[in-house]
């Protein structure tokens, strides 16, 4: 009979062995998808790969619970049907049979086909080589196992009487179809094949006359050229003979269009979308529809197909000017947005930036899109900060100013969302502080729930000195402290400095003063390094951590790391408040524990650091005691305490100020500029 185990080593089996595999898992898994090292070895080397990789596991810990997150913070959306207004463009426009197709002998034999060939050469040899190979093995297997060289021929025969079978099959359908095929053939331009000397001529006629049938044979061709590739076998392939007639259409097109269709329309390119509501039910609109409806349509299927940033880049330059002509689809409005923030979050940084420039110009213009535009770029926004690193931090910064801007351009129904977003963030965090549970706290030590914060506030900074937003400013404030309080210890120190620079920016904007020392000298508590430790090099970015390991809170680099990080956030504060009346005041108790903080660490290398910034501190706390000395106004005359040293602040020739700003500077290269 097996003995049972005792009371305790059941207990630690049940606490520690599933999630100790389950953690071993999830880190070999980490290993095997990591991009191995370019270049470069050595025993120093692989020590600081593994830290970072544990650091990276330890990012990537922090955002477990993402998914759960964010279907509470997520804005809801319509379903709307994707062009349902097109419809009717589906097929090809009908063509002037008298427009001229011109056969050039640029285009001739030589230069046929060759767009198949074009970089495909290469291409088939590596695919016969490995077809090679793979031919070599199969013989090998074959020869070392006669069973299975009589399995595979079995199957090989019934595969190949298959395959005469369905091939008879077929062709029997095809027969019946041969004269549908003819008749409709003989009608469809995608049978005509068109040549460099013949879309110059269509450009060249519609250049002089937008009104000259050669623009609907130019907008067939632009068709093709969209859905080219797509299909290799499709008629519309055999049009194209060179890869620079396809360039020819789509450049043409694109960036003539918008001033042929505003001249056939006769609209100005201050047109808004009242005007061209208007012109929808007028008779100059009929015979521009089936074109426009073409044109439009055919530009989002090249946008949904292509893969190269710089022609994406281009099309959506060359389609913002356009964007009013939107309006009059709105279905089709949606699935431009549709893809604008897909290519929005792609990372590239121009494709990111030509993507949101049109999706700004479609806000502005189109007043029924804003809604849209509001939810899907929150929700494009969430969705892109479920994993934080050091390779997407200026990403994400960049998704979350475009937000800001975007929401600026209606703020009172922007804040309508703001305070919805962050009654959500409050019924998180009300909960983990009633439970304490770990599930509900992971929920806000996440990476979603703090750039979610970090984008309310930025959005208050922007607007909060020209509109009223004091309920919102209360209850991103409120957010802020009850997280700062809920995280403890020097584990928590970035999500700690993170919320100080908010509290910071905060301050800045409202000019209202917190107690932010406090927050940051409770997680500034350091034990003293060994020598094996003071050797160990490891690397730690804030930027991308919200919880540090605990193998690395020993480290001496970390330890350098808070305390650097801590003076330049703390810099930033005394700053702000370096010219005002009450900042002897504001300066007493930090000074306090920034002299004690030099007491207690053992860290050479940051005792000049921290006494630089008490020097600098008692200087501008000596400089505003001498300046209120000669001053007769009350601390209750607000105006002439808001009057106090502005002729210095202006200038900002203080010592403390050119302190804070070679601080800024020395920080930045190391990648601490959004902490």
């Amino acid at each position: 009979m097996a003995k049972k185990l005792g009371k305790k080593a059941r207990k630690f089996a049940r606490k520690n062995l599933q999630s100790a595999a389950k953690r071993n898992r999830k880190i070999r898994n980490q290993f095997n998808n990591r991009r191995p090292r370019r270049g470069g070895s050595g025993a120093r080397e692989d020590g600081d790969e593994d830290v970072q990789q544990r650091v990276d596991d330890a990012t990537m810990a922090t955002n477990d619970t993402a998914d759960a997150l964010i279907d509470g913070l997520e804005f809801p959306e319509d379903d709307i049907e994707i062009d349902a207004d097109l419809s009717d463009s589906d097929g090809y426009l009908s063509e002037d049979p008298g427009c001229p197709y011109y056969s050039d002998s640029e285009d001739g034999d030589d230069v046929k086909g060759s767009i198949m060939q074009d970089g495909l050469d290469r291409q088939n040899d590596d695919m016969n080589l490995d077809i090679e190979k793979q031919k070599r093995k199969l013989k090998k297997l074959l020869d070392k196992d006669p069973e299975f060289a009589n399995f595979l021929e079995k199957w090989q025969s019934e595969l190949e009487s298959y395959r005469s079978k369905e091939d008879s099959d077929e062709e029997d359908g095809m027969d019946s179809m041969d004269d549908d095929d003819d008749s409709n053939d003989a009608n469809s331009p995608d049978t005509k094949i068109l040549t460099t000397k013949t879309i110059s001529e269509w450009c060249q006629l519609v250049s002089k006359d937008p009104k000259s049938s050669a623009l609907r044979n130019l907008l067939n061709a632009f068709r093709d050229a969209c859905r080219y590739g797509v299909h290799s076998d499709s008629p519309s392939m055999q049009r194209f003979q060179s890869t620079r007639l396809f360039y020819q259409i789509i450049s043409f097109v694109l960036s003539e269009s918008d001033n042929i269709f505003r001249a056939l329309l006769e609209i100005s390119d201050d047109a808004n979308k009242g005007q061209i509501m208007n012109l929808r039910n007028s008779k100059k609109w009929q015979p521009v529809d089936p074109l426009l409806k073409s044109y439009l349509r055919n530009s989002l299927d090249l946008l949904s197909q292509l893969t190269d940033n710089r022609i994406l880049s281009f099309v959506l330059t060359r389609l913002r000017a356009s964007a009013v002509l939107f309006s009059a689809y709105p279905s089709t409005s949606s699935r431009l947005l549709k893809i604008l923030f897909r290519l929005w979050a792609s990372g590239d940084q121009s494709l990111s930036l030509s993507a949101f420039l049109m999706i700004r110009q479609v806000a502005a213009l189109l007043p029924d899109c804003l809604d849209l535009c509001l939810t899907k770029a929150y929700n494009t926004y969430l969705a892109s900060t479920k994993l934080v690193n050091d390779r997407n931090t200026k990403h994400i910064d960049f998704l979350m100013n475009c937000l800001v801007e975007l929401y600026s351009l209606d703020v009172q129904k922007s804040c309508e969302r703001a305070v919805t977003s962050v009654g959500q963030l409050n019924a998180i965090l009300r909960q983990a502080s009633k439970t304490k549970e770990k599930e509900d706290l992971r929920k806000i030590d996440n990476w979603q729930y703090i750039n979610c914060v970090n984008l309310w506030v930025r959005f208050l900074c922007c607007n909060y000195k020209d509109y009223n937003l004091n309920p919102l400013f209360s209850q991103v404030l409120q957010v802020i402290r009850g997280v700062a309080h809920l995280f403890p210890g020097t584990r928590y120190l970035p999500l700690r400095l993170k919320l100080v620079q908010m509290l910071n920016e905060l301050s800045t904007c409202s000019q209202m003063f917190f107690p932010i020392p406090s927050l940051l000298f409770d997680c500034l508590e350091f034990r003293e390094v060994s020598q094996k430790e003071q050797t160990q090099k490891t690397k730690v970015n804030f930027s991308s951590l919200l919880k540090v390991p605990k193998n690395l809170l020993k480290s001496r680099d970390f330890q350098e790391e808070c305390v650097l990080s801590a003076i330049q956030v703390l810099s930033a504060h005394f700053a702000q408040w370096s010219y005002h009346v009450s900042f002897p005041e504001v300066a007493t108790i930090p000074l306090i524990l920034l002299k004690r903080l030099h007491e207690q660490t053992t860290i050479e290398s940051l005792h000049r650091p921290v006494k630089r910034l008490i020097d600098q501190v008692n200087e501008n706390k000596d400089f505003i005691e001498r300046k209120r000395e000669v001053v007769s106004f009350s601390p209750n005359d607000k105006a002439s305490v808001d009057s106090f040293l502005q002729e210095e602040k202006s200038s900002g020739n203080a010592s403390f100020t050119r302190f804070y700003a070679s601080i800024a500077e020395n920080r930045q290269p190391r990648g601490r500029k959004t902490l």
